[in-house]
């Protein structure tokens, strides 16, 4: 049984919660995600289910601006964001060294000089900087004092673009339904850090929400 949760929980993540294991009161995921394991986040089969393209249109990014990739992992998204929009300035933010190692080594990575990696040690810098957030499979994984930390970086304008695994949908793939949230839930998580929902879509497996700081 023990072998069959693996393979849920690991498959498909985006990246890592944000803080240590110690610090993450409110976290539905009970444990962290494995290095070991980050092949499975470049697994093509992501890509149809959650298109970039789509989560990209969602995202909305101003000309120029500066997106932060929350918990990205090993870039998986990064990557594809920094490709196709050459404008914007991309930040992969994770909490796990041997995530953005893995990131730092792929050659599409080094090709992109709107692209960096930053560990969220240094995430006091980016406070107050960002015009979109992009929190792709995390929400789940953070603790409260992480959810205010990702909602800490935004301009006073701009936007989150939360996209979690779906507790109130049957899935082939990802974490056990106990380990994440239905659409209300999170929605209520998000609330109560003080971000206000101004926007839903439903995916196969996943829901999205785009919020702001609530005035």
């Amino acid at each position: 049984m023990k072998k069959k949760h693996d393979s849920h929980h690991h498959e498909g993540h985006h990246g890592a919660h944000h803080h240590g294991d110690a610090d993450r009161h409110g976290a539905r995921q009970p444990d962290r995600f494995d290095p070991a394991r980050a092949a499975l986040l470049d697994d093509p089969a992501r890509f149809a289910y959650l298109p970039p393209a789509e989560i990209f249109a969602m995202l909305a990014a101003p000309a120029g601006g500066r997106v932060v990739d929350f918990g990205t992992g090993i870039g998986t998204y990064a990557l594809e964001l920094a490709r196709a929009r050459p404008d914007l300035e991309v930040i992969a933010l994770d909490e796990q060294h041997e995530m953005l190692d893995l990131l730092r080594a792929k050659p599409a990575a080094q090709k992109l000089s709107n692209l960096s990696a930053l560990h969220t040690d240094e995430i006091a810098q980016l406070n107050g900087t960002a015009d979109r957030i992009l929190a792709l499979n995390v929400l789940h994984e953070l603790g409260d004092n992480a959810l205010r930390a990702m909602a800490a970086l935004l301009k006073p304008n701009g936007t989150v673009l939360v996209v979690d695994w779906n507790a109130g949908t049957e899935r082939p793939v990802g974490p056990p339904r106990d380990h994440v949230y239905t659409v209300a839930e999170a929605r209520e998580r998000m609330e109560r850090v003080g971000l206000r929902i101004e926007g839903d879509r439903m995916f196969k497996y996943h829901y999205s929400l785009v919020a702001r700081v609530a005035p």
